[in-house]
C-alpha cells in the first residue's frame, strides 16, 4: 500500500461516511464556506478577546481553507498583541501568520458565516462570541447580548471560540438543524451548572502552572499546548514543556494540529511542537520520543502534573503508576457519528482504570472492522481514495478529527489544572457533545483542598482588566 493510499484528511472524511461524498468535491465545499471575523475596536484592549480571535482563524483556517476573512480596522491591526508580547509583533501580523497576508482585512466579501467579536457592528446572521469571568457563550448576535467580559481566566476565549466555529461547522456539514440558531453557554469553573447561576462566574486567575507533561502530541496534544503557551504568564522562561510523542507528523495531522504546518511533515511530533514553542518564545522544553508503557516512570526533578492526550486506552491506564501526582486526560470520538463527544478523566479517581479505560472485547472489535470494511467496499466516496480494498480499507479505519473538539476539550483539562491552583471545584469525570452543548454530565468532587497541590510548581499569573 502507498503513500496514495495512506492519506486522508480527517476533516473531509465526515462528509464522506456521512454523505458519500467525494473527497475532491468536499474540499470544494470547504473552501466556498467563507468565514468573517469581525473585530471590533475593543479588541485592541482584551488580552481574552484576541485568544479567541487567534483561536477561531487558526481552526477556521483549517475547516474552511483559504475562505477566512478578519474583518477590522488598520489601527486594531496595527495595534499590539497582547499575547506573546515578547515577540513585539501586531495583533495583524499575528492573524497574518496564521491566516496569509492575502486574506487582508477587508470585509467586502460576502460571507457564509459570521463572528462578531467586541463591539464590531452586528450584521445579519452573525454568531455573537463573548464571555465573562470562566464563562464562554456564543449564539445569534441578535438575541445575545455581551457579557461583561470580564479578564479573569483567558483560556475562556478559546472554549467560547471553540464552541462558535463548532456551530459554524455544525451548519455546514448539516449536522444539526439548531446550529447558529441557538445560545450556547459554558463555565469552566463551574462546568456542571448553568451560565446564569454566580457559582458560573469563577474567580479572577492569580497562580499558572509552572510546569507540566503534554503525553501525546496529536491533536488533543497540540490543543493543550495552543490553551498552555497562551496562558497569561510574565516570561516566556515561567513555563517548563516535558513533550513526550513517538511519532512523526503527516499531512493530515497538519489539518487537526493547530501548532503543526507542512514543514513539519516528516519531523518528529515533539521536536515540532519544541520548534513551535521555541518562536513563540517558550524554550523550557525537554522531549521523550518513545511508547507511553507500563515501564514508563517519573524521575525527581521532573513535573508532576500529567496532561494526557493519547488515544490507546493501555497508554491512558498505564498512567496510574508512572509516578504522576495528577493525571488530567481527555479523549475525543473519531467517527461521524460521535466525532463531536468529549470525555474527560483526572487520576487519582475513584474508579478503576480499567473502568475508564476498558479495552475492546474481541466480538466489539471484530463488529468495528467488519463496519469499516463494508464502508469501504460499498462508500463511493472512498473508490477513489485508494487503489485496491487493502488502501479504501486502511482509510475507513481512520478517525474523523476536527480541531475545534481539541480545543474544546483543551479548555476543559487546562481549567482542571488552574483550578488545582486555587482550591476550586474538583471533577473526577465529564461528558459532553458538542452537538448538544447545552446538555452536559459531571461528576464533581467537592473542592480541591491546597494539599492537593503539594509538589506543584506554580507562578504568579499576569493579571488582566477585571471590570
Amino acid at each position: 500500500m502507498g503513500a496514495f493510499d495512506s492519506e486522508i484528511s480527517r476533516i473531509s472524511k465526515l462528509l464522506i461516511d456521512q454523505d458519500q461524498a467525494e473527497a475532491d468535491a468536499i474540499l470544494a465545499r470547504r473552501q466556498a464556506y467563507a468565514v468573517a471575523l469581525c473585530c471590533g475596536e475593543d479588541v485592541a484592549g482584551s488580552y481574552t478577546l484576541q485568544l479567541a480571535v487567534l483561536t477561531a482563524a487558526s481552526i477556521a483556517s483549517r475547516c474552511f481553507p483559504g475562505a477566512v476573512r478578519p474583518v477590522m480596522s488598520s489601527k486594531l491591526a496595527s495595534a499590539p498583541l497582547l499575547i506573546w508580547p515578547w515577540l513585539g509583533l501586531t495583533f495583524g501580523q499575528a492573524l497574518a501568520q496564521i491566516l496569509g497576508r492575502h486574506n487582508g482585512f477587508d470585509g467586502t466579501a460576502p460571507s457564509s458565516g459570521t463572528l462578531i467579536f467586541g463591539d464590531a457592528p452586528v450584521t445579519k446572521g452573525a454568531l455573537r462570541v463573548t464571555f465573562d469571568g470562566w464563562i464562554a457563550n456564543v449564539g445569534p448576535a441578535h438575541t445575545v447580548a455581551r457579557l461583561p467580559e470580564r479578564e479573569y481566566f483567558p483560556v475562556v476565549g478559546i472554549l467560547a471560540a471553540s464552541l462558535a466555529l463548532s456551530e459554524l461547522f455544525a451548519a455546514f456539514a448539516e449536522i444539526s438543524l439548531e446550529a447558529t440558531r441557538r445560545p450556547i453557554g459554558m463555565s469552566l469553573w463551574r462546568p456542571d451548572l448553568d451560565i446564569g447561576q454566580p457559582e458560573a462566574l469563577g474567580i479572577p486567575v492569580a497562580y499558572l502552572p509552572q510546569s507540566f507533561w503534554v503525553l501525546g502530541l496529536g491533536h488533543l496534544g497540540n490543543a493543550y499546548l495552543w490553551a498552555l503557551a497562551t496562558l497569561p504568564y510574565h516570561r516566556p522562561e515561567d513555563a517548563e514543556f516535558a513533550l513526550f510523542d513517538f511519532d512523526k507528523v503527516v499531512k493530515d495531522n497538519v489539518e487537526t494540529g493547530l501548532l503543526f504546518a507542512t514543514e513539519f511533515i516528516n519531523r518528529f511530533k515533539a521536536h515540532a511542537c519544541d520548534a513551535w514553542l521555541g518562536r513563540h518564545g517558550f524554550h523550557q522544553t525537554r522531549m521523550i520520543e518513545r511508547r507511553f508503557d507500563a515501564t514508563f516512570r517519573r524521575q525527581d526533578g521532573e513535573p508532576v502534573l500529567a496532561l494526557c492526550g493519547f488515544d490507546s486506552n493501555r497508554a491512558r491506564r498505564d498512567t496510574l503508576n508512572a509516578g504522576f501526582a495528577r493525571t488530567i486526560e481527555s479523549g475525543l470520538g473519531g467517527t461521524a457519528n460521535n466525532f463531536d463527544t468529549i470525555s474527560f478523566h483526572t487520576l487519582p479517581n475513584p474508579r478503576k482504570v480499567e473502568e475508564l479505560w476498558p479495552d475492546l472485547s474481541i466480538v466489539e472489535a471484530d463488529k468495528i472492522a467488519a463496519e469499516q470494511e463494508r464502508v469501504a467496499r460499498e462508500n463511493p466516496g472512498y473508490q477513489k481514495l485508494g487503489r485496491d480494498v487493502c488502501g479504501r480499507r486502511s482509510l475507513a479505519d481512520k478517525s474523523v478529527a476536527v480541531p475545534f473538539v481539541g480545543t474544546t476539550a483543551a479548555s476543559l483539562v487546562i481549567a482542571e489544572a488552574v483550578r488545582l491552583l486555587h482550591d476550586g471545584p474538583a471533577y473526577h469525570d465529564f461528558r459532553m457533545s458538542l452537538g448538544n452543548p447545552n446538555k452536559r454530565f459531571a461528576t464533581r468532587n467537592g473542592d480541591y483542598a491546597p494539599s492537593d497541590a503539594a509538589g506543584f510548581g506554580f507562578v504568579e499569573s499576569k493579571r488582566l482588566a477585571l471590570s
